[in-house]
Formats: C-alpha cells, sequence, structure tokens
C-alpha cells in the first residue's frame, strides 16, 4: 500500500493594497511568518488608522482587489 500524497500548501498571492502598513515592514526579518516581532496590527498610510478611506478595516486580508481605496 502506497502512502497518500500530502497536499501542497495554499498560498495566498493577492497583492495587498500599497497604502496597507505595518510595523513588520521597518525591521530585516519583514513578512517571515515566525516574526518574533509581528504584532498583527496594521493601519493605512492613507487615513493613519486601523481603516481605510472606504471606512473598513485596514489588514493584509481585506486591503485587496475590490475595495473602492485599493491601490496595486
Amino acid at each position: 500500500m502506497e502512502p497518500t500524497p500530502t497536499p501542497a500548501p495554499s498560498i495566498d498571492l493577492r497583492a495587498t493594497c500599497r497604502h496597507l502598513r505595518s510595523k513588520e515592514m521597518f525591521h530585516s526579518a519583514a513578512g517571515a511568518p515566525d516574526d518574533e516581532f509581528s504584532s498583527g496590527v496594521y493601519w493605512c498610510q492613507k487615513t493613519c488608522e486601523a481603516f481605510g478611506p472606504d471606512g473598513e478595516l485596514a489588514d493584509k486580508t481585506r486591503c485587496c482587489n475590490g475595495r473602492s481605496c485599493y491601490l496595486l
């Protein structure tokens, strides 16, 4: 009996808005999944708040194509 192959992990390739910011952008391990400095706190550069110009929350899963304020 042959072992069942393990499926490859899915990767989200959606491009986030260029106005999305997080503190991870400002140190050398930016984007590392096991980043010890990861805060999970995001803000919009246009509003300087945790929400975008459209009033919706700013984070890496929500700031993508489809929002009225999105800019690639």
